[in-house]
């Protein structure tokens, strides 16, 4: 790992965003970092990193990015996309507006950081996060679900085709944590959680956040993985 190294963290105001930062802050990585809505500005002066806002349901927020690090830059050498939604609703209730908004913030803007990293010439790595959702049959609203499964398909794709490139392409999957969506958990389905990982515990947004530090920027090989961030929840 090499402090000359950048790295753009999609949603680094949530918890494991601004875990992540905080852990690259301590490594002395110098990062940027996405935010929509509330107060970034302060959490960027606090970790030393830089902060753009930018709305992932728009289709040209991705692009506008990158445009905006080249011109300062910034391009990075790692992406983590840890930006996210999660709407509890029950599946009489799903528009059509959120399903769009679901699979715009979750995969149309991992499908477009990946399109600028290769545009752009880029190498390094392109870090995906996704619950266990998309991969397990727990409790989800189903256009949520879809949208994480969807991660998983596009991470192998992209993997196949950007990894010659110098691009390596893997999926973080990520468990029951302390904070972030999985805090508005229920109790008795935390409880549940617990029951069933091998460690018996639910994990914290830090130790999740060390194992995409590591992802983003010590991994040389692995590529078109899930990389189960779980407990061993299962």
């Amino acid at each position: 790992m090499t402090d000359k190294r950048h790295v753009l963290v999609l949603g680094g105001s949530g918890a494991l965003g601004g875990a992540l930062l905080a852990e690259l802050r301590d490594a002395g990585i110098e990062a940027s970092f996405t935010f929509h809505g509330g107060d970034a500005q302060r959490g960027a002066h606090d970790a030393g990193h830089t902060a753009y806002g930018a709305d992932l349901r728009d289709p040209h927020a991705i692009p506008a990015l990158f445009d905006e690090l080249a011109r300062a830059g910034r391009l990075p050498q790692a992406v983590v996309h840890c930006a996210g939604i999660a709407p509890a609703q029950a599946l009489a209730d799903i528009t059509l507006g959120d399903w769009d908004d679901v699979h715009a913030i979750h995969g149309r803007a991992a499908l477009q950081c990946a399109q600028q990293m290769a545009a752009r010439r880029l190498r390094g790595s392109l870090v995906l996060v996704a619950a266990l959702d998309g991969v397990q049959p727990v409790p989800a609203p189903a256009h949520y679900a879809a949208s994480q499964a969807a991660l998983w398909g596009l991470t192998q794709a992209l993997a196949k085709e950007l990894g010659p490139g110098g691009i390596l392409v893997n999926l973080a999957l990520v468990g029951v944590l302390d904070g972030g969506i999985a805090a508005a958990l229920a109790p008795d389905l935390r409880a549940a959680y617990r029951r069933h990982a091998a460690l018996a515990r639910t994990g914290t947004c830090a130790e999740a956040a060390r194992a995409l530090r590591w992802l983003a920027l010590e991994n040389t090989y692995l590529n078109g993985a899930q990389f189960p961030v779980t407990g061993g929840l299962g």
